[in-house]
């Protein structure tokens, strides 16, 4: 019997899920682009069932809208949603830093750390999503710290969420070396088991990159094909 054979076998609904979902975050599959059942079938070459599955799934999540007799359109990012997942996170992600103060492991936030901007090459696909990934595990180490399960599922699904932000502002070609201070100031305060400290980087590193999803919004005229909706008077100012 081989390795694989105990490994447990991913049922082709949860195959669709990924397929689909990783292509809607990377933004392969635009928001306010239409999706047909038919459509997707023949794209991810999955029968209908699992599509279907699939899809009940990423509506569950937000990350499509059904739409009564004309299929399902990949949701779209507007100003709201930004808003929302960046409220959202300085709620959870503090709060999960002041828990995670000094039970983390120092050696491998570092490591992770580097692995940020590790070759990365600015608009380089393969390259940033290199950097999403380790950012990702960067931040989601600090959640397994803390040791509640449920904040670190919560925050995995913020962190997917808010690739599309990064990836539609741009802030992927800017981002990697800024992010390297940031993480290092977090780093040492969660070491000291300084929860204030902790809790105070935690909020600045989080509006960092809204400054830069938002500006990225405001300057990058591209973004008109991605359904960014338009900017009212105001919408960019702190909540």
């Amino acid at each position: 019997m081989s390795a694989s054979d105990l490994q447990p076998q991913i049922g082709l609904g949860e195959q669709a899920y990924k397929k689909i979902k990783d292509d809607i975050v990377w933004c392969r599959l635009r928001p306010g682009d239409e999706v047909s059942e038919a459509r997707l079938c023949e794209l991810y070459g999955f029968g209908k069932a699992p599509v279907r599955q699939a899809l009940s799934r990423l509506a569950q999540e937000a990350y499509v809208v059904s739409q009564p007799r004309r299929g399902h359109v990949i949701a779209p990012v507007t100003l709201k949603t930004v808003r929302e997942l960046f409220e959202l996170r300085s709620i959870v992600e503090p709060a999960t830093a002041e828990l995670a103060c000094g039970r983390v492991d120092r050696d491998r936030l570092v490591a992770l750390d580097a692995r940020c901007v590790e070759g990365y090459v600015p608009g380089d696909v393969a390259s940033e999503a290199r950097f999403v990934a380790a950012n990702n595990a960067f931040h989601l180490e600090i959640a397994r710290a803390a040791n509640n399960s449920r904040l670190t599922g919560l925050l995995a699904q913020i962190l997917d969420e808010m690739t599309r932000l990064l990836h539609l502002g741009y802030v992927l070609r800017e981002r990697p070396h800024a992010t390297r201070a940031e993480h290092e100031e977090l780093i040492e305060a969660l070491v000291a088991g300084d929860r204030a400290a902790a809790r105070a980087c935690t909020l600045a590193h989080i509006e960092s990159v809204r400054g830069m999803v938002m500006d990225g919004i405001a300057k990058h005229s591209s973004l008109s094909e991605a359904n960014i909706a338009p900017i009212e008077a105001g919408a960019l100012e702190r909540p």
